[in-house]
Order: C-alpha cells, then structure tokens, then sequence
C-alpha cells in the first residue's frame, strides 16, 4: 500500500479496509480525492469486522481511534493527530464501548446494559490524561448516541426514549418519549430526534417537525432513514428512496424545507458528514459531496470498504 502526505487538504477522516488492514484514509471534499495516509498497526487479538473498529474527533481536533478485539475484551486505542501527522497507540481501553466526544470530557458508552440493574453505564473520562472522572447510568439498552464537540452534554436514546447526560455534573435528563426512533443528533446538547411515520396515501418522501423545550422531533414519513446530521438552524437527512437517497435540509425552528437533493444509483448511506465545501454522504465504497445549495453530486472513489467516519 502507497500512503498519501495531503494532510492538509483533508476535509473528513475516515477508517476504511484497505488491502485487508484498517487505516485512517483522508477525504478531500475540495479536490474530490481520497487517500490512505496511516495504517492502523494490527495485533494479534484485534477482532473480527462484526463489530468495525471506530474513528471519532475530539473537541481539539485530534481523533480517537478504537479497534475491537477478540472476545469481547476491552477495545485496543490510537490517537491520531492530523497537526503531527502521526498515530499512536494509547494501549487498552475500558471494556468494549462507544466513544461520545465532548467540549471538555469523554464519554465512553458500555456496549450492554449492566444485567443486574438494565441501565448502560457511561465512563466519564478527561480527555488530556483519560482519566475517568464519573460514572452515569442511563435506563435500559442504548441503541443511539450522539454528540457535538461544542457541547458537554451527550444524547442517547433506546427505542422509544431519549436522554440526555451531562458529562460534567453527571446529572441525565429524560429529554422525549418518541415512537420509534430511526436517528439521533445531539447539536450543542441538544436532542434532534428521527422518528418513522405512517406513509399515507402518496407522494415522496416527507417531513414534520415538533419542537419542545428539551428536544426536537422530525418525523419522516416514507423512505428510510440512513443518516442524520445537524446544526444549531437546520436539519438534514439521508432518506433512502428506492434505488436513490434524498438529502432533504430543513428549518430547526420552523421545520421549512430549505433544500432537496436527489444522488441517484445511491441506495443505502452508511453517514452523513458536514465539510467546509459540502456534505458528504458515504456508502461502502465512495464518498458523495453534496452541495445543498446548488444540487450538484460529485463521487469521491475510497481507496477501500469503509469501517467507520
């Protein structure tokens, strides 16, 4: 394999499986390019791809990267610092867990609830020495989480209820009982939440929202939901529309749809990110940039299958 050195130009970092070994791959929206720049070192007991490794940002720009290994056992982490251009390894983590970056602290989510008490344990942990700072529990089985960098406060969700835990006081917050949830954001700790709707009679794919004092709530009818991202005005959406997805932005406040995108020949998302020149919508093999305001689509090739963004 034949690393890149375009660190600079990176819009997205991304871990993808090239040639059979995971690395951190950098995805220039600009130049519509993507190439492997570091390759994550394998070991021994790392695990199998049922549960993919993951690559989150932290609040100061660097990234976390954990790799799952064998048996369950606690997930083996790299740090990568686009700034030095170097990975890391940081040794074993805490269990197997996902990991829900913060303003000032991380949270690192158990993989299960605790089988005594049914609520999922979050490790709090300070993100200069990882040291863990607190324990939350939150009720029953986390199947969403989300969390923006801007913000201690982190969302999660179950199928029908979604919280809200404050990494620095350790306080969680029931923030909206919702039928069945289908994607979370999390924008400056606040809870946007994407529920499935009745289809009705006809007609696209459509949305509504609800908007409380602790969370807002976007129903799609029609469609599936792949992917959610949002901002502290808009909304937008990856809805899967037969052999197509739509990426439809609405209003945060008013629910108002401000833009509407169809990428043809793109059935499934795998995420949804936001860059300075768009927002790139991913699948197992490329990156697709999509500019809201024009309606233009631009494929970027990934050098690999993609694990995680």
């Amino acid at each position: 394999m034949t690393l890149g050195d375009d660190w600079e130009g990176v819009s997205a970092f991304v871990l993808a499986d090239v040639d059979g070994l995971t690395t951190v791959v950098g995805v220039d929206a600009v130049k519509g390019r993507a190439e492997s720049l570091a390759v994550v070192p394998q070991q021994a007991d790392d695990g199998t791809r049922t549960v993919s490794p993951q690559i989150v940002a932290l609040a100061d720009g660097r990234r976390l990267v954990t790799v799952p290994r064998r048996g369950g056992g606690s997930d083996r982490r790299y740090l990568l610092d686009p700034r030095a251009r170097s990975l890391d390894g940081m040794g074993i983590g805490v269990g197997p867990s996902r990991v829900l970056p913060g303003k000032t602290l991380v949270g690192e989510v158990a993989g299960l609830p605790d089988a005594r008490t049914g609520d999922t344990r979050v490790l709090v942990k300070a993100p200069g020495d990882w040291a863990t700072k607190r324990q939350i529990a939150v009720p029953g089985t986390v199947r969403f989480l989300a969390s923006d960098p801007a913000s201690d406060a982190v969302c999660l969700a179950t199928d029908r209820t979604v919280f809200v835990a404050r990494l620095n006081s350790g306080d969680v917050e029931k923030a909206a009982a919702a039928g069945d949830v289908a994607g979370l954001a999390c924008p400056g700790g606040r809870p946007v939440v994407v529920v499935t709707g009745r289809a009705g009679d006809a007609g696209g794919v459509a949305l509504g929202l609800r908007r409380t004092v602790t969370a807002t709530t976007v129903t799609v009818r029609r469609g599936r939901v792949d992917a959610v991202a949002a901002t502290a005005t808009s909304v937008v959406l990856a809805v899967a529309d037969g052999k197509d997805t739509q990426v439809v932005e609405i209003d945060a406040g008013t629910g108002e749809e401000m833009h509407r995108v169809r990428v043809p020949d793109h059935p499934a998302s795998l995420a949804l990110t936001r860059t300075d020149a768009g927002w790139l919508l991913y699948d197992e093999k490329k990156a697709t940039r999509v500019d809201l305001a024009t309606g233009r689509t631009t494929e970027i090739d990934l050098p690999g299958t993609l694990l995680d963004e």
